[in-house]
């Protein structure tokens, strides 16, 4: 009987471990910007750079692309799940994400250059607006949500 109930009680602590949120720290939510974020937007780019010679299948791969990187950058539970960064970890994160600047400069460079060949596929000009308009809603969620976690 004295084992069942040591049994019953080590269970009962596991189950209540397993049902307590994890915090992520700041290495997830770098790693969320580095090893996620950052290839995502240099694909997007590449198919960006490969397009309109890749005609219609570049352009599916480029809006696959789009919602693929939405949907990561929209996931912005890692960062509010960590709190408050401190000062170190916020210009660690405020570097990574600084290193993509200039990928998702040149990304919407390229969205500008290939403006006509997008306009020449039916619907092309609305499909842009509506990929670049989910774009800035979710880097703009993003960023709000690493304003929120930076030290006061």
């Amino acid at each position: 009987m004295v084992r069942l109930s040591r049994a019953f009680f080590v269970l009962s602590l596991f189950a209540a471990s397993l049902s307590t949120p994890l915090k992520r720290d700041v290495v997830t939510v770098q790693n969320d910007i580095t090893q996620k974020i950052g290839p995502q937007l240099d694909t997007l780019n590449n198919d960006l750079s490969g397009f309109p010679a890749s005609g219609l299948t570049g352009a599916v791969a480029i809006q696959s692309d789009v919602q693929t990187l939405v949907s990561t950058v929209t996931a912005t539970n890692n960062i509010q799940n960590t709190g408050s960064f401190s000062t170190v970890s916020g210009t660690a994160i405020i570097a990574d994400f600084q290193a993509l600047v200039p990928t998702f400069l040149a990304t919407l460079v390229n969205f500008g250059d290939h403006r006509n060949a997008f306009a020449a596929l039916p619907g092309g000009q609305a499909f842009i607006l509506s990929e670049l308009q989910s774009l800035n809603t979710a880097f703009g969620n993003y960023l709000d949500a690493l304003k929120g976690g930076s030290p006061v």
